[in-house]
């Protein structure tokens, strides 16, 4: 959708943007569901099928909310990188800064 007085620049900018908005919320739900169904079993393993004693269980749940917030800190900074070099291509500018 283009806005009176609006150059193709800002177009193909407004576009790019949207078009990251809306990779970032897909990002957002895969990580989400892929991160609750991994807390989940590891749950369900320690303390209702406890295949794991309790006390150790609970540094495996700890320890796979910290690789995921990890992963997840990953994603989203090439995301921004990704976002940034799309937006300057856009508008006709050296993407290599």
């Amino acid at each position: 959708m283009s806005y009176p007085g609006e150059s193709s620049v800002d177009a193909r900018v407004r576009a790019v943007e949207d078009d990251c908005r809306r990779r970032l919320s897909r990002l957002f739900v895969m990580f989400a569901t892929v991160e609750a169904v991994v807390l989940v079993v590891l749950v369900a393993a320690v303390f209702v099928l406890e295949l794991v004693d309790p006390e150790i269980g609970v540094w495996f749940i700890v320890a796979a909310a910290v690789v995921g917030a990890s992963i997840l800190s990953v994603l989203l900074m090439k995301h921004m990188r990704d976002r940034t070099t799309a937006v300057a291509q856009a508008r006709g500018e050296n993407p290599l800064f």
